[in-house]
């Protein structure tokens, strides 16, 4: 796991490539030395690293700031084409997380959304529930209602 905030320290020795049979080793293998003789890369890793000791620092003391994901994912999202099967395999690796915690939240939403009591609920409607319910997006209730004219009274007419 270290490949993923630490390929810039990263030994091939205590790798293990076994695991990697879908991937070009040889290449692999020369993109890793090429990626650790860069210093710009070194750079980034080393402040992504601090970034994210950060991150930790203040979730210990009650501040909840920062997502480590998206540090990771930013910085390797960054990386050029030149080290794409570099890139392929730690995006493969780290998305093994997210995907089993995403699936592992998706089927909880399911469950409480149409428990065996809720069997008449369509098909349309428990997509279009559980899309709701399992969305990052965070409306600005004061903005949308202020942008929207209050119903008046029927009794001034």
């Amino acid at each position: 796991m270290n490949i993923i905030i630490c390929p810039d320290t990263l030994s091939l020795e205590k790798f293990n490539l076994k695991v990697l049979e879908w991937v070009n080793l040889n290449d692999f293998e020369m993109e890793l030395v090429d990626f650790q003789s860069s210093t710009i890369w070194k750079e980034k890793f080393v402040i992504l690293r601090n970034e994210l000791e950060e991150i930790q620092r203040d979730r210990a003391i009650g501040k909840l700031i920062g997502n480590i994901g998206d540090k990771i994912l930013k910085v390797w999202n960054e990386i050029p084409k030149d080290y794409s099967t570099l890139k392929i395999v730690v995006l493969a690796i780290f998305s093994i997380f997210s995907s089993t915690y995403s699936c592992e939240s998706l089927f909880s939403e399911i469950n409480f959304i149409k428990p065996d009591l809720r069997n008449e609920l369509t098909n349309e409607c428990s997509v279009a529930c559980t899309l709701l319910k399992v969305t990052n997006y965070k409306p600005n209730i004061n903005e949308l209602a202020s942008s929207v004219q209050q119903q008046k009274s029927h009794q001034n007419k």
